[in-house]
């Protein structure tokens, strides 16, 4: 499967599974959801053609053009996170053939300052939640950006920084480890939602930490651990409408499982029928 055809299906799947807290088919968002997906999906196509025409013009760029596309049909931030995990995995399954792992390492570690402060603007211009950083330039604002320029900060760097309090941010640092273990946790057989739960269950969502603080993202991280040690959907749709009704969604994990679903797809996609029949099942349980 190419890379844009597995993005988009990875965004579709992703946004159509019932996962706690989060919006999926028939709640509130959904169809921005897929319209998201859809406009990301074109992105890589184009950004593929590019590369294979020997026009690359950098990560950091296409994640910006990704962000001002969606904004022009969906002005509230559906999928910041899953373009800044899609992109760098779509450009290295499509460079490095079966050694991908090696294609996204050159890829994260030949980040410019440009770069950098391409994916600056587009967190700004994202609508997304940012808060104030536990260190380093402040990504909100013109000065960071002239920091960044200052300090010759690539993008990696810029990721490193922040790290230790964002997931996705460490996943660019550490080698996407979340991301490429989901995908061979689904490849084994695994469903989308307990995929989810197994990712909220080890690390707490970045999104609930920035909205609410830690405590509570770790609250919500040890109720995923026990629903998981006593599966029922029943309690789990319980347990959906209570983080929804408090408006504490793990966004953070749904885009690190949309990119897993991807990392599958790409690898192999005759799991798509089987991900697919497993969603269908838990939305008709």
């Amino acid at each position: 499967m190419d890379p844009w055809t597995a993005s988009l299906y990875a965004c579709i799947l992703e946004a159509h599974t019932f996962k706690p807290g989060n919006i999926y088919a028939g709640r509130s968002g959904y169809a921005d959801l897929l319209r998201s997906g859809f406009l990301l999906g074109n992105n890589i196509h184009e950004m593929c053609e590019e590369t294979q025409q020997e026009l690359y013009r950098g990560v950091g760029r296409y994640i910006h053009e990704a962000v001002i596309k969606r904004t022009q049909v969906v002005p509230t931030n559906t999928n910041l996170g899953i373009i800044l995990l899609h992109i760098p995995l779509a450009l290295a399954f499509q460079r490095g053939g079966t050694q991908v792992r090696e294609a996204l390492f050159e890829i994260v570690h030949s980040t410019t300052v440009e770069d950098a402060v391409e994916v600056m603007h587009a967190i700004r211009e994202s609508g997304a939640l940012v808060g104030q950083p536990e260190q380093g330039p402040d990504v909100r604002s013109e000065n960071g950006v002239k920091i960044v320029r200052e300090k010759g900060y690539t993008l990696l760097q810029l990721f490193e920084i922040s790290s230790s309090w964002d997931t996705i941010a460490s996943e660019w640092v550490h080698g996407f480890p979340i991301t490429f273990s989901g995908a061979q946790n689904l490849l084994c057989g695994g469903s989308v939602l307990t995929l989810y739960l197994n990712i909220l269950a080890t690390h707490p969502d970045s999104l609930i930490r920035r909205k609410y603080g830690m405590e509570c993202a770790e609250k919500v991280r040890c109720q995923a651990e026990k629903m998981l040690k006593n599966f029922s959907l029943v309690n789990i749709r319980e347990w959906d409408h209570a983080l929804f009704s408090q408006g504490i969604n793990p966004g953070t994990t749904a885009d690190l499982v949309s990119a897993s679903i991807c990392v599958a797809l790409l690898k192999d996609d005759s799991v798509l029928e089987r991900l697919i029949e497993q969603s269908r099942e838990i939305c008709e349980t």
